[in-house]
């Protein structure tokens, strides 16, 4: 009889609590120091504008790997479009994981998202029942969930996250399509080394900025601000002294900006 009122009592719990996690629409605060020492909190980065991706993950969990792999592929496109508005986190999943390990499974893994421990608390809110568990969250004010809260992993699920984002960004009134200014852009070799070329042409005259940022939106590079002429640009860069990763050129004419992959290996 004992067993049965446990068994009934526990049925009942998780009923309960998985009925709360199903009814979440909104994100979980929270104001940590990540594990490099850098000071966050998600509601301001949320009313900041951005959206903001967190992946909880276990160590033994290889599909929480190629989750991680295919956020980082869908945030690099989308960053190109929205550069400097999307954020992403790497939660263990457990209080019990340290820095060590957190920094390593991200480092390991030539991730970007910024590494955080003692994850639980959050895992238990958006219904992590099975690893990864991930969320994409949006809204000045409102902190929404954009979507749902995605636990295990498929493959559709970025073309979703995407979707949602985009969908998020363009919902924004007075988003006019842009003026065609630059034309015929090429940054080669990419992926560059020491070197990289960047090409283009201006079809008005314009005052042309170029930039190197980082997947953050952080200037790591000013490659020229001058007033031109139209016609054809060629600006050669030295890359040598940028660290290996994923990287965008800004190209600003006269207020019109667009933007351009670039990798840089040594």
């Amino acid at each position: 009889m004992k067993k049965q009122l446990l068994a009934l009592t526990f049925a009942l719990v998780s009923l309960f609590a998985f009925q709360n996690v199903k009814a979440q629409t909104t994100a979980m605060n929270f104001t940590i120091d990540d594990c490099n020492g850098n000071p966050h909190e998600l509601f301001a980065d949320l009313d900041a504008g951005q959206v903001v991706i967190i992946e909880f993950f276990m160590t033994s969990c290889g599909s929480c790997v190629t989750a991680g792999n295919r956020l980082e592929e869908m945030k690099a496109d989308l960053l190109i479009e929205f550069p400097g508005m999307i954020k992403s986190y790497a939660f263990g999943y457990t209080n019990s994981y340290s820095c060590a390990t957190v920094n390593g499974w991200v480092s390991t893994n030539s991730f970007t998202s910024i590494p955080s421990d003692s994850g639980a608390a959050q895992v238990a809110y958006y219904g992590g029942f099975g690893m990864p568990t991930i969320v994409v969250l949006g809204g000045a004010g409102t902190h929404d969930i954009l979507g749902t809260p995605y636990t295990g992993f498929s493959t559709s699920d970025t073309t979703t996250m995407a979707s949602d984002i985009r969908g998020f960004f363009n919902g924004f009134a007075g988003v006019a399509d842009p003026v065609t200014t630059v034309n015929n852009v090429s940054v080669y070799p990419n992926p560059a080394n020491n070197n990289v070329t960047i090409s283009l042409s201006l079809a008005t005259q314009s005052d042309l900025i170029i930039e190197v940022l980082d997947l953050t939106g952080r200037v790591v590079l000013n490659v020229m601000d001058e007033k031109l002429q139209s016609g054809s640009i060629v600006r050669t860069i030295n890359t040598a002294e940028i660290a290996e990763g994923n990287y965008l050129v800004r190209l600003n004419a006269s207020g019109i900006i667009t933007h351009e992959k670039l990798t840089v290996v040594h």
